[in-house]
């Protein structure tokens, strides 16, 4: 397949030109340090004084500011080698420290059109002997999280946080975990910050100093951002559109995944059937490795496993489930005689100079793959290259692949064992700006998708940079502990854990501060094996994320195989995440279309209830109108939840709940704590067995309950939420009772609604009638315990009094 060069240079284009993205009308002060100011608008405005020092205030507040007597921004030069690997996580006392002229620093003020102000700082390029460049402000009391992915805490604070991934012997991963390092600080209290590079770099919050936040980053030029609203996800929001949008994800990725090391095709089609005889959700399966034929990164099926495979995926699409693979950027190095088709490939990328190379323009071999032999890593900035490796893609994709796992790539790392990295890239790029290498190889993949599935392909990335999600669909966080291990537990032979179950509901709501809504955890981890109760626990959180994945190796991880209990919890769960899929599908949209992540830590949901920060690493928002709090602790039946200011309903008991508390609720395996908002809407599935079309006989698709929507309402004032068909829901409450207003979309005609009047802000929070207004009158009514059922035909209109 020939290359589409323009393919590279908008992935480029969408990765890196951050400051062409700067909103139009702002206003500018070029040079600074006269003590001038910059009006963003709305209030905003920022001065950067001829000493260096700088302040955003909101409408004459405060919002961010250096400390008294201290610049903004200082400069560490090493004359005899500025360009050595200088780690950023560190002091670097021996260094000469000094303040940057401020002549050499530009500002813009704007303000978008949702009301956001940001101002963009651009230092000049410094003399040549600098080594790292550094912003110093004055840490305020709010809560900050970003950051990218993190296991251990939801909050920022107290801890060094690094912008680049490192061998670490800290855990038994052997790396620092950082995978997927943003950049992006928000605090509560209204302001984000973000440094535009692909440089290393790290973010000390009040960490060294509890007064202070410090960034610190290579390289002799930055470009800084500061995002100020009152509301903290605005912020998220803002930076998501500067970074880049992520992808719209298909829909049947929000039905649960299941994956495994398949080893024939009655191994993968025993599981489909299991699945479809249980009618337990699900609308994908992948392929684990080995499914290769002549060694890794091939892309075509081994025949000697799978046989005809054609024939396999006809089946296998027959029972309502889309096929995903696992893949690595690598190919085999040759050994021995004769060679397998992926070391062939290995010699034409090698003769082509498509792969990395070391600094002696040498083949570099990876230190860090599953290929036993060594391996080349392919070089995503060579348009020949991507071309390449598109046209092998494409193999899978027209054995009818629709996905890939994509694993590894990322030990181009800036430095290796204190020194710097000595690979290089057909653009010239170095280790120093390798960050962007998954991006780039996540664009390939999907370049291959889009031409054979359009807007219907999914990639799950284990590594990303900011603006990745414009390539990676979902994030995967790799191989984690099966239990309720907390990362940096010690384990049995005194390793540090990664983290299990607390890790993912850590990681989960910093990934979606740092601009990746979605994500997707192994059920159990993947390291060893979970116990009944973890498994359960697992599959209780990971039903109320955005992606659903269930890894299995047989008996010690397959649901059903474990107990009958699990097997129909896991029945259960996966039902409960796939009803919901109308509500993610609206949550993903709102992220592709506003940057409004979808999952939403406590303290960025509700920045004024700071009595709800101390919970953060275990409770989250999904969405406006549901509180998720996970048990993530062995043999407890209980927990204590803080609930925001409001009303809740928890969905197991039904009991109506006043906020600004923490309350304790029973919580026995089964029913995690879950929670509604006074005030919500959430639009539902059917009970369907598949998202996708399917020809076997006795499997329910979408397509048999196409026009059928349900909805669960908790009503305290207007409400509405509009389907990705089109089709309408609007709620409002008032003297005349709650009013249901119900607009039939492209598929779905009928609504089945279940109205909880006893939140209500006005009126009797009794039900004694429910009637028609317009169009055709409401049927099968039932009222009992405050709730109204019923179902709407057509464009209708009905009361509850």
């Amino acid at each position: 397949m020939r290359y589409r060069s323009q393919r590279l240079a908008a992935a480029t284009a969408i990765a890196c030109a951050v400051v062409g993205a700067c909103d139009q009308g702002g206003s500018v002060l070029a040079p600074l340090g006269q003590g001038g100011g910059v009006d963003a608008g709305g209030g905003a405005v920022a001065m950067l004084g001829g000493n260096g020092s700088f302040v955003v205030t909101s409408h004459g507040a405060t919002v961010v500011s250096t400390l008294p007597g201290k610049p903004l921004l200082t400069r560490a030069s090493d004359p005899s080698a500025p360009d050595a690997w200088h780690d950023p996580t560190q002091p670097q006392t021996d260094l000469a420290w000094s303040a940057v002229d401020t002549s050499t620093v530009t500002l813009v003020g704007s303000e978008d059109a949702s009301g956001v102000q940001a101002f963009h700082l651009t230092v000049a390029q410094q003399p040549a002997d600098t080594a790292l460049l550094s912003l110093t402000l004055a840490a305020d009391d709010g809560f900050y999280t970003g950051l990218g992915e993190h296991f251990d805490h939801v909050s920022a604070r107290g801890r060094v946080t690094p912008m680049f991934l490192t061998v670490s012997n800290a855990f038994e991963s052997g790396t620092n975990e950082a995978h997927v390092p943003v950049p992006l600080l928000v605090s509560s209290r209204g302001w984000g910050v973000f440094v535009a590079s692909r440089e290393a770099g790290a973010f000390d919050v009040a960490a060294t100093d509890p007064g202070t936040v410090r960034v610190t980053f290579e390289g002799r030029t930055l470009d800084v951002w500061f995002f100020i609203d009152a509301d903290p996800l605005a912020v998220v929001a803002r930076f998501n559109r500067l970074a880049g949008l992520p992808r719209p994800l298909p829909r049947w990725a929000l039905s649960p995944i299941h994956w495994r090391h398949w080893a024939s095709p009655d191994d993968v089609l025993s599981i489909a059937q299991e699945y479809r005889t249980r009618h337990i959700p699900s609308s994908a399966l992948w392929f684990d490795d080995g499914w290769e034929m002549g060694g890794y990164n091939t892309f075509q099926f081994d025949t000697t496993k799978f046989g005809d495979v054609s024939a396999m995926m006809k089946q296998i699409a027959a029972l309502g489930f889309r096929v995903l693979a696992w893949t690595t950027p690598y190919l085999e190095q040759p050994h021995g005689a004769p060679a397998d088709e992926a070391q062939q490939l290995y010699q034409t990328a090698a003769a082509n100079h498509w792969f990395v190379e070391g600094d002696q323009g040498d083949v570099y071999v990876s230190p860090a793959t599953p290929i036993k032999g060594g391996a080349g890593i392919i070089d995503f900035t060579n348009a020949g290259a991507q071309g390449f490796w598109e046209s092998l893609v494409s193999r899978g994709t027209a054995a009818g692949l629709q996905g890939f796992k994509c694993d590894y790539g990322e030990e181009l790392i800036p430095n290796l064992l204190g020194a710097r990295n000595p690979v290089r890239f057909s653009d010239g790029t170095t280790s120093r700006t390798a960050r962007l290498f998954p991006i780039q190889e996540h664009a390939t993949y999907h370049a291959a998708l889009d031409a054979a599935y359009p807007g219907d392909s999914l990639i799950i990335a284990r590594a990303s940079a900011w603006g990745g999600a414009t390539q990676a669909d979902v994030i995967w966080p790799g191989d984690l502990d099966p239990g309720f291990e907390h990362q940096g537990d010690t384990l049995p032979g005194g390793s540090k854990a990664v983290g299990g179950l607390p890790a993912v509901v850590i990681d989960v709501q910093t990934l979606a501060a740092s601009g990746f809504p979605a994500f997707g955890s192994d059920t159990a981890g993947y390291r060893s094996t979970p116990t009944e109760e973890s498994m359960r626990r697992w599959m209780e959180h990971t039903a109320l994320t955005p992606v659903m994945q269930v890894y299995e190796d047989g008996n010690s991880r397959l649901p059903w195989a474990i107990s009958d209990a699990a097997g129909s919890e896991y029945q259960a769960m996966a039902t409960l995440h796939q009803q919901l899929v109308p509500y993610q599908a609206m949550l993903q949209t709102a992220a592709a279309t506003t940057g409004v992540p979808p999952v939403r830590a406590l303290p960025l949901a509700f920045p004024a209830d700071t009595a709800g920060f101390a919970r953060a690493d275990d409770e989250y928002m999904l969405g406006p109108d549901l509180l998720v709090a996970p048990v993530v602790q062995a043999g407890v039946s209980s927990r204590s939840v803080h609930l925001p200011p409001g009303r809740w309903v928890h969905l197991w008991s039904d009991a109506l709940l006043t906020g600004g508390a923490d309350v304790t609720v029973q919580a026995p395996l089964g029913q995690p704590p879950l929670f509604a908002r006074a005030g919500g809407l959430v639009p539902m599935l059917p009970d369907v067995d598949t998202l996708v079309d399917a020809t076997a006989a006795g499997v329910v698709t979408l397509a048999f309950q196409a026009t059928e929507l349900h909805a669960r309402a908790w009503a305290a004032g207007p409400a509405s939420v509009t389907v990705d068909d089109g089709s309408r829901i609007a709620l409002t409450d008032d003297a005349k009772g709650v009013t249901v207003t119900w607009t039939p979309g492209v598929l779905a005609r009928n609504l089945t609604i279940d109205v909880d009047v006893r939140p209500r802000t006005g009126g009797s929070p009794a039900v004694t009638t429910v009637e028609g207004v317009s169009g055709a009158p409401p049927t099968h009514v039932v009222i009992a315990d405050g709730h109204a059922r019923f179902i709407l035909n057509g464009l209708a209109v009905a009361r509850i009094r």
